[in-house]
C-alpha cells in the first residue's frame, strides 16, 4: 500500500473544508484518521465509516498514484471526458433559471442551493444523473458563486426602528387586558454545524448530513414571561399563520397583541381577513429589524442546544428542539420593544 510520505494532514483539512458530498468527505476524513493515529489500521479506520478495509486500502492507492494532481479533484469519483450532456438547451435553461429563483420557487424547503440540493433537481426534475463536481462546474457557469449571506438587519432603517418602538410605547387602543406577544419563525434540519470552544491548534470533526428534511416551529413570547411553540409538519404560510394566532387566543385569552415581522405567510390577505373579526390586534416590525424580536433569542438558544449534533431521524431532532425549548432562558418583551 502506499505510504503517502509526501501527503500532509494539514492540507488534507484545508480540502476538508471545500468537499462537498457523503463520500469524498469520507475519503478526507479517513485519510486523516489513519494518517494521525499511530495505532490505526485499515480495519479499524474504514470501520468506522461502515466500509472494509479495501475500500481504504484502494482510496489511499489511488491518492498516492494521483499525487502529483490537485487534490480536490482527486477526491472526487473519475470524471470521463468527452461525455456529451445529457441537458437539452431548454433543460439547460430551465435549470439555470431556477438557480437564479430560491429553491422555495421549485417546491424546495431550503433558504439557498447547495450543490447536492441542485443534483437532486436535475435527478428529479430532468431525469439526469451528474456527478457532484460536474454540477458544481454547471452552478459555476450560471452564474453562482459560493459565498456567505449578510444578516437582513444590517440593511435595518434606525430612524424606522426608533420611530415604531416610540409608537408602541403608546399603544393607545389597547387596554390593561391585553396580552403582548412577539411571534417569530425557524427551521432546523438534521445537523447544524456552529461556533464552538476547542483546544488550539486542533480542528475538529464532526459527523453532518447533506439532507435538507427540516422540522419547521412558530414561537411565542409574552410579556409575562411565558413562551409557546408550535410544531409545523408543512412548510410556513397563511395557514399555520392563522392555526398559530387561533392557538395563541386559546392560551393567553382572546385579547392579544402580536407583534412579528414581514413574511409574506404573516402578512398574506387571509391572515388580515382572520383577524377582522377577532380581538387580535397585529403590530407589524420595521423591515429587516430581527433584533427587536425577543422570539429570536429564543432560536438562538435552541441553535446552541442543537448544534454540532447529528440526529438520525426527524422525530429525535423534534423532541430534541422541544425538550431544549422547555430550558431556554425566556427573553424580557420590553427590552427588546421598548428599551
Amino acid at each position: 500500500m502506499a505510504s503517502l510520505n509526501d501527503v500532509s494532514t494539514e492540507d488534507l483539512r484545508q480540502v476538508l473544508a471545500e468537499v462537498e458530498g457523503k463520500k469524498p468527505t469520507q475519503r478526507v476524513m479517513a485519510t486523516i484518521n489513519y494518517l494521525e493515529e499511530d495505532e490505526a489500521t485499515l480495519e479499524d479506520v474504514a470501520e468506522r465509516y461502515g466500509y472494509a478495509a479495501g475500500w481504504l486500502s484502494r482510496w489511499l492507492d489511488r491518492l498516492e498514484r494521483l499525487a502529483d494532481e490537485p487534490f480536490e479533484e482527486v477526491v472526487y469519483d473519475e470524471h470521463h471526458s468527452g461525455r456529451p450532456s445529457e441537458l437539452f438547451d431548454q433543460q439547460h435553461d430551465k435549470f439555470v433559471e431556477a438557480l437564479h429563483e430560491s429553491p422555495e420557487e421549485v417546491g424546495y424547503d431550503a433558504p439557498a442551493w447547495s450543490v447536492p440540493l441542485a443534483r437532486h433537481y436535475l435527478a428529479e426534475e430532468f431525469d439526469v444523473e451528474y456527478c457532484e463536481r460536474h454540477v458544481r462546474r454547471l452552478m459555476s457557469e450560471a452564474g453562482l458563486s459560493w459565498k456567505t449571506t449578510r444578516p437582513e438587519f444590517d440593511k435595518s432603517d434606525e430612524r424606522a426602528q426608533e420611530a415604531w418602538q416610540d409608537g408602541f410605547k403608546k399603544r393607545d387602543n389597547l387596554d390593561d387586558e391585553y396580552t403582548i406577544l412577539t411571534i417569530d419563525q425557524t427551521r432546523q434540519v438534521l445537523s447544524t454545524l456552529i461556533y464552538a470552544w476547542f483546544p488550539e491548534g486542533e480542528r475538529p470533526s464532526l459527523p453532518v448530513t447533506g439532507a435538507w428534511d427540516s422540522i419547521k416551529l412558530l414561537g411565542a413570547v409574552s410579556d409575562a414571561g411565558e413562551t409557546f411553540f408550535l410544531p409545523c409538519t408543512e412548510n410556513f404560510n397563511s395557514d399555520t399563520t392563522i392555526r398559530l394566532l387561533d392557538a395563541l387566543q386559546t392560551e393567553f385569552g382572546e385579547k392579544i397583541c402580536v407583534v412579528l415581522d414581514n413574511a409574506w405567510y404573516f402578512t398574506a390577505n387571509a391572515v388580515q381577513e382572520f383577524v377582522e373579526d377577532t380581538l387580535i390586534e397585529l403590530c407589524y416590525l420595521p423591515r429587516g429589524s430581527p433584533e427587536l424580536n425577543p422570539a429570536e433569542e429564543c432560536w438562538r438558544q435552541l441553535d446552541q442546544e442543537l448544534g454540532n449534533r447529528l440526529f438520525d431521524t426527524l422525530d429525535d431532532l423534534r423532541d430534541a428542539a422541544l425538550s431544549g425549548l422547555n430550558r431556554i432562558e425566556v427573553p424580557d418583551v420590553f427590552t427588546y420593544l421598548c428599551p
